[in-house]
Formats: structure tokens, sequence, C-alpha cells
């Protein structure tokens, strides 16, 4: 797709659609056509007319008379409400609505309203907005004749200023790497787990590695074996498709920080012997949306050449049942030493990070964060809008969460407090891997993974409930979110 960048007036640009923004109860023309001319009084009295309220992602298409060009005005809510989020909103409603009319180019101002920050800042997430918003994953499947054509071709933003068009290009470029980075975690959460099985993955690891440089080490099952992985290789141990440990990093020159980033990478969960019910159990291919995260994260990094060393680790595996699963009442000796009792054999995803975040010690990471579909109970807690946020860093609780607000992948933060760690005590290992009474479920997973992160300046992000979504967005579609690569990436940008 073509991104290009022009100043002056919407009203000027001929080829596509024409996109404008109206707040919420003010369909003023100067709100609705800021730079329109006279010719457009015509089309000033069919918004007027149309019912048109300007609520939040409302469309409205109009014909400009005489020269064939169609107008699409695009509501954004009340103004103070309005924010980059909102912007990224408009941005995915307008390419989403103007594909679904078969264009091919629209062109879109970039907002000056008041509290959305620099005309740069707006461009990056109009850009993202449009580009995550026009994703689709068509891989696996014929596209029939009559969707060929739906396809955005060209884009042009508009600023009112000419000496603001430099930074908004460096801010469309910006947008665009990212985008690609979350549409890689995308492909890999929605391709099905035949396809995308651990081997796929480290497959996908060592082509990042030969794209970007990186570092790279993939440790097959029979060495992990050897070397003592004992939270994955009991989880692998029920599953033809033998588990990898993925190690990708990569060194700028030097580096003013090292990040850990540790993803939770199951292909799919069955549960293994503790089977989940059938219902929607297609859906847990999507169990490796920390994983993917981290390889999108890795990717956009490398591409904006970030000043900071990332280390990417990965536990990749199914969970399955069989004959060789692991059992409830077995217990697994941990890369760390540590020994834990398996209760219950759907809670996989603590025992292959528990060897994750020991491994990450050796790098000695200024900051460690795992991310992980950890939890049912995470999705009972905060629904599908907030990410579990647990550490007991105050600063890096902070600025994750600063993190979050500007990208809009929002965290909550639940306690770490000591009242929940005697419940995870064995009789006859060091842990259990879950409690006795299901309580405090997504919180007490976290003061697991706490066990093996000692040290660390650590926090686990519990994605599950915003991993996956049911219905679309404007610009999420219906499936793989992609969450966490750009919370991550704006993380390691604010770091300081």
């Amino acid at each position: 797709m073509r991104i290009t960048v022009r100043s002056g007036r919407m009203g000027r640009v001929r080829g596509g659609v024409q996109v404008f923004a109206a707040l919420e109860g003010e369909q003023r023309p100067a709100r609705l056509l800021p730079d329109s001319t006279a010719r457009d009084q015509e089309l000033k009295r069919l918004v007027a007319g149309s019912g048109f309220r300007g609520a939040p992602n409302e469309v409205l298409f109009l014909p400009r008379s005489g020269g064939g060009q169609w107008v699409i005005v695009v509501g954004l809510g009340k103004e103070k409400e309005l924010s980059l989020e909102r912007v990224r909103q408009f941005g995915g409603t307008a390419a989403r609505a103007v594909r679904a009319r078969r264009f091919k180019a629209l062109a879109v101002p970039v907002l000056r309203e008041r509290g959305l920050g620099t005309p740069a800042a707006v461009a990056q997430a109009l850009v993202e907005g449009v580009l995550l918003g026009l994703y689709q994953y068509t891989k696996l499947k014929r596209v029939p004749k009559s969707e060929q054509g739906k396809r955005i071709d060209a884009v042009t933003l508009v600023v009112e200023r000419a000496g603001d068009v430099a930074a908004a290009k460096r801010a469309v470029e910006k947008a665009r790497v990212i985008a690609e980075a979350v549409a890689l975690a995308r492909d890999l959460i929605n391709g099905p787990s035949n396809i995308v099985t651990p081997t796929y993955l480290a497959h996908q690891a060592r082509a990042l590695a030969k794209q970007f440089r990186l570092k790279s080490r993939i440790i097959p099952f029979a060495q992990l074996k050897r070397l003592g992985f004992g939270g994955i290789v009991g989880v692998a141990q029920g599953s033809n498709h033998p588990a990898q440990f993925i190690v990708l990093e990569y060194t700028p020159s030097r580096a003013k920080a090292t990040f850990a980033l540790c993803g939770k990478g199951i292909t799919f969960d069955s549960g293994g012997i503790s089977i989940k019910p059938s219902a929607k159990m297609e859906q847990m291919k999507y169990d490796m949306s920390g994983a993917a995260a981290v390889l999108g994260t890795l990717k956009a990094a490398a591409t904006l050449k970030l000043p900071y060393r990332v280390v990417g680790i990965i536990a990749a595996t199914e969970n399955l049942p069989s004959g060789t699963a692991q059992k409830p009442g077995d217990v697994l000796k941990t890369l760390s030493g540590k020994t834990v009792e398996v209760l219950n054999t759907d809670a996989e995803g603590r025992l292959v990070l528990a060897d994750c975040l020991h491994y990450a010690k050796r790098y000695k990471p200024d900051c460690c964060v795992d991310l992980a579909t950890l939890t049912g109970a995470c999705v009972v807690a905060l629904g599908g809008e907030a990410i579990g946020l647990m550490t007991k860093d105050e600063k890096l609780a902070a600025r994750i969460s600063q993190a979050g607000k500007t990208t809009y992948e929002r965290v909550w933060r639940l306690p770490l407090w000591g009242e929940y760690g005697p419940a995870l005590k064995s009789d006859i290992a060091d842990l259990r891997n879950v409690t006795n009474t299901g309580e405090a479920g997504t919180i007490t997973a976290g003061k697991f993974l706490e066990e093996f992160a000692e040290g660390l300046p650590w926090a686990h992000l519990d994605i599950a409930g915003t991993a996956w979504i049911e219905k679309d967005k404007p610009y999420i579609p219906k499936g793989a979110v992609g969450i966490g690569v750009r919370l991550l990436v704006k993380l390691m940008e604010n770091w300081k």
C-alpha cells in the first residue's frame, strides 16, 4: 500500500474518497468540512438532514455534486472523550468502510483537535488504525472474485502546515513497522495448530534471525530433557510434535538496557489429561499469543533499531492427552531445581514459563516481562478489555501502565500479596501448580511464577481475555488481536 503525506486542504485532494471527522453533537459545517468550498453547501445540507450524530465510528457516505467524488464522514464521539485511541478507531473505521465500497484510495485529515498531541502522533495513530483495520487472514482460503476487488491501494494523509510533513512521514513509517509486527503476531495466532506447530514457530524465529541478523538458539526436545527443562518437558511429553525452546537476541551497539521477554507458546491446548470442554476448544490455537507477541516485538525492535538489547524467550509445545502425557499427581523438577506437583494438567502455561523465567536470569535484564494467555480466571475478572498485570516493582508497574494507556492495550494491576502464597504449598514437592480451592486463580498463577522470577525486575501480563475477540472492532478484525506488541514497543521507547 502506498501511503503519502501532503499539506494543504482536504478539499483539494482528488482521487479516492475524502474522509472527514465529526464530533458528536457538533455537526456544524466548520466541524464537518473544515476546508470546504462554496460548492459543498449542498453536501453540508445532506449531512444535516441525514440524522448523522457523530457517535464514535458512525459512518455516512455522500457523493460530491458534479465531480463524481465521494465523501465519508466518520464520528469521533464527544469532544471531552477525544483521544489518540479514537483517532486509531477513526482510521480503521474509515479504511474498512471505504474498502467495503470497493474504492481503492482514501484521503484522511491529520486532526488537530485539542489534547491529541503533535501532528506526528496523530499521523502514527491514524496509520496504525488504517493498517491494523485492513488486516485479513486469507492464506488458507479461496477469496471469491466478488471480494478480490476490495483492496485499498493508496492512502493520503493531509496535514495543515507544510512544516509538519517531514515529522508526519517519519511517524507513518514507524506506524507501518509496528502494524507489520502486529500482523506477524496475528498471522501466527490465526494459523491452525496443524500448521503452526512448535517446529513452525522455531522456523519463524530462524527466519527473523536471518532477516535482521539476530542471534538465535533453538533447543530441541531431546536436549531439553538432558538440560533439565522439566516444566516444558512435562507439558510436551503427551504430544507427537517435539517441544522447541526458542531464544532470539537483538543486540544493537551500545545498548542502553536489556529487556527479557518471555512468551507462552502453547500451540494447542487441549488441557492434557485434565481435558477442557469441547465447546470452543478450536480456539485453543491462540494459546501461543504470548509467544507471537514476543516474535512481533523482536521484529519491531530490530526494524526500528531501538537502542536496547531485547532477548525473546519462548517455550513452544502442545498440551495433549496421550499414553505418555503427564498425569495429575506427577511431580516435575524444573530448570531452577524447584519441584512442582501437577494437580491439574490444564495449568500448563505456568510450568513452561517457570523454565523461561529461570533461563532469563542469565541475561541479567533491566526488565523482564512475561506474556501468557494464562488463566480463564482473568477473563472472568477483567473480560476482554484489560490485561492482568502482576508485579511488585512499583516503577515497572507505572511504566507498563503508562505504555498501556498510550497504546490502548490497557492493564489492570492485581496484588501479589504474601497471603496468596501458602495455597501453593505441596505436601510432597516444593510447590503445587494450582490451589485446592480454585480461588484467586489469576493471582495464584502469578504467585507461582513469582517463585521462579526471584531476583528479576519482573512483571507478568495475563492476556487471556485480550488476545482473541469474537466480533470485529474498528481496527481489530475478529480473531487474533496481536496484543502486547504495541505495548512492549512503547514500554521500550519510553524507557529512561
